[in-house]
């Protein structure tokens, strides 16, 4: 990682520069931050309870917008990936100031001075981030992976989510992934191969 040193300021002004040609938004309207406090207290009443299952997220150490999480479950000699996504949706009526900010925004907008996100953070980072230690309402796509690498889709389903551990992508080791993660990533390479699917994997 290289730190740049800019007495000048240039750096600072030049990305600000970009921000106002780019329209990149900056603070929320009140109406919207009023909005994502009180969603962000909503209970999830009608989703399925999958919080016995060992789901982990694996992000960049600093992530707190955790939008995905894994569990991985043996099913005869098959292994079952459950894939799991934020249900922001849940917490977002249709047409309330939260979806219409989001609408307007699209997506959350990275810049190496930091980010304009799409949603407010104490939704965002928060109530509805896949946290390690809490439970949280997600989408979750099952998918069956046989011996020989093919995967075909179990189901989709609403349900409560309870992840274990924030992984990271720079200090996860083997032993930290959930059993099976190495046999799927064999199993998903070797039906690549069989299929002629280019690869390509560049140095860090």
């Amino acid at each position: 990682m290289k730190t740049l040193v800019a007495p000048d300021r240039l750096l600072d002004q030049g990305l600000a520069r970009l921000r106002t040609r780019f329209a990149v938004p900056e603070a929320f309207p009140a109406e919207v931050t009023q909005a994502a406090e009180r969603a962000a207290h909503r209970r999830p009443e009608r989703h399925a309870d999958r919080t016995a299952l060992p789901f982990v997220t694996l992000d960049p150490a600093t992530s707190t917008d955790l939008d995905q999480a894994f569990a991985i479950e043996a099913s005869g000699a098959d292994r079952l990936l459950h894939y799991a996504i934020a249900d922001v949706a849940w917490f977002v009526d249709d047409g309330d100031p939260l979806d219409q900010e989001a609408w307007r925004r699209g997506t959350t907008t990275y810049l190496p001075d930091g980010k304009a996100s799409l949603y407010p953070a104490v939704l965002g980072e928060g109530a509805a981030s896949l946290l390690p230690g809490v439970d949280r309402p997600a989408i979750i796509l099952t998918v069956r992976i046989d011996p020989a690498g093919e995967a075909r889709l179990e189901g989709v389903e609403r349900a409560l989510i309870h992840s274990r551990a924030k992984l990271a992508y720079e200090t996860v080791g083997d032993e930290q992934l959930p059993d099976g993660f190495v046999e799927i990533a064999r199993r998903i390479e070797r039906a690549e191969d069989r299929r002629g699917a280019q690869r390509v994997d560049p140095p860090e």
